[in-house]
């Protein structure tokens, strides 16, 4: 496979994936903000939909985000009324964050809107070319998460 920077698209793929990403952010900043929530937000929010009782750490790493970040957006929530934080049972030092009722029915109301920005993006694409377009992602984030 021949990648090289002349003026052939195909070796500005990287460039590629960061425009999309960021057009992606910017829309979904765009479109959450009526909501009150950031993308970094919503997305801790689906986290902990997902898997209830999240530590900080646990939630940063699924977020993308450093834990110092994290700690802010946790921090942020909270006081939005979106997520409670409790002491872990069997580990002191860790702190559970969950949803509150709040939190499920804003997520809800986001999650219609993020859906909207998605078919946007793949307007004009078959079934057959969103799955492969899927499947080209999973296969260039395995492809860099590899250990070589």
């Amino acid at each position: 496979m021949n990648l090289e920077f002349d003026g052939d698209i195909r070796g500005q793929i990287g460039f590629l994936v960061k425009r999309i990403q960021q057009a992606l952010r910017a829309k979904m900043d765009s479109s959450l903000a009526d909501n009150g929530l950031t993308t970094s937000q919503y997305a801790a929010l689906v986290h902990l939909r997902e898997s209830p009782n999240l530590s900080n750490a646990e939630l940063a790493r699924r977020s993308f985000v450093a834990p110092p970040t994290m700690i802010r957006i946790v921090q942020d929530l909270e006081k939005l009324g979106h997520i409670t934080r409790a002491c872990n049972d069997e580990n002191a030092k860790v702190i559970n964050i969950s949803l509150t009722e709040k939190g499920k029915r804003t997520l809800k109301g986001c999650d219609s809107k993020v859906v909207s920005i998605q078919r946007q993006m793949l307007s004009g694409m078959s079934d057959e070319e969103i799955t492969d377009f899927a499947r080209f992602l999973v296969h260039s984030a395995e492809q860099l998460e590899s250990s070589e």
